[in-house]
């Protein structure tokens, strides 16, 4: 439980120290396409820190407080860090390559897709009936959003388009980090004698 607050008021600070040097802030570390081709690679990852403005940041916050609460068990067994740098880098390297015309994206949104979508397989795996019925809603969420787009009130609130296709990153990214960990966790058991 330790490492989860400290994970979890680390990212907090880092999110809200950001914003206090914005609009600077941005122009060095938000998702820039043409930054990137010309080598600024951090940006993969410092954008999550970065927001539109005050209620972008607060209400990616309170998602933040709300996605580790709601799956609490399974994020104080794994660490939320190295999972929120390889979402982050996973949305990324998406819009990269798949998405060249999206010119500049910021907000940690796509990553609290990543580990909702984590929290929602790891539920699932254990048998807790409320991985099931999260999950379900998390999958009609991303097919609504891929459908119709963000919501118009959302999108008024933060004074930006909403980039719905990183949150279905997001999502597939928590997706993979899950079952690439369970992968390394099953290599790293050790192997029982066998008798014969």
């Amino acid at each position: 439980m330790r490492n989860l607050a400290i994970e979890t008021t680390l990212i907090i600070s880092i999110s809200i120290l950001v914003y206090i040097f914005e609009p600077q802030a941005s122009q060095l570390l938000a998702y820039y396409h043409n930054a990137i081709t010309h080598f600024e690679y951090w940006r993969f990852i410092s954008a999550t820190f970065c927001h539109t403005n005050f209620n972008h940041l607060g209400l990616n916050l309170i998602g933040l407080l709300i996605t580790l609460g709601l799956f609490i068990d399974t994020f104080k067994e794994v660490k939320v860090l190295p999972l929120l740098l390889f979402n982050s880098l996973f949305i990324g390297l998406c819009l990269f390559l798949l998405e060249p015309t999206v010119t500049g994206y910021v907000g940690l949104s796509g990553v609290l897709h990543g580990l909702f979508s984590y929290g929602v397989i790891s539920d699932i795996k254990n048998k807790d009936r409320w991985g099931y019925l999260l999950g379900t809603g998390f999958v009609i969420k991303i097919f609504y959003e891929q459908i119709f787009g963000a919501q118009q009130s959302t999108i008024d609130l933060i004074a930006a388009p909403v980039l719905v296709n990183a949150h279905l990153y997001g999502a597939i990214a928590g997706l993979i980090y899950y079952f690439l960990l369970a992968a390394i966790n099953r290599k790293r058991q050790p192997k029982l004698p066998l008798n014969g």
